[in-house]
């Protein structure tokens, strides 16, 4: 697992992403009308912000990259799943919770996101 961005679920969107930019972070991407991505100018994502009451129910967290997240899924079913894997403006998605209780969640970033990382699509280079 590869920790992509923070996802904080916010109410208002617009307000939250100017106060982010006074701590010097800027929209990178506006995924959907509910949704930004937030990072250094040149940079990769550090936060999602996004305006749905589900994730505000799920609390804040990391948004974590396992490579094929269907194939994640499928060889792990025993996990308590909270969303099974399904297609979100950001790509595929899913969240299980931990023991504890804590909401995991998964990205398999959509090819259309060239600022969320895709470590898992990269080839090593070899040894």
């Amino acid at each position: 697992m590869k920790l992509l961005f923070e996802l904080r679920p916010v109410e208002h969107l617009e307000a939250s992403v100017e106060y982010y930019r006074t701590l010097g972070l800027e929209p990178l991407s506006w995924p959907s009308d509910d949704s930004a991505l937030l990072g250094p100018t040149a940079g990769e994502p550090l936060i999602a912000l996004v305006r749905d009451p589900a994730e505000a129910a799920l609390g804040t967290g990391g948004v974590y990259d396992v490579g094929d997240l269907d194939a994640f899924y499928a060889d792990h079913a025993d996990l308590d799943w909270l969303l099974t894997p399904d297609d979100s403006p950001l790509g595929r998605y899913a969240v299980f919770a931990d023991r504890t209780g804590t909401a995991i969640r998964l990205l398999d970033p959509a090819a259309d996101q060239p600022r969320i990382p895709q470590a898992h699509r990269l080839v090593p280079a070899a040894a």
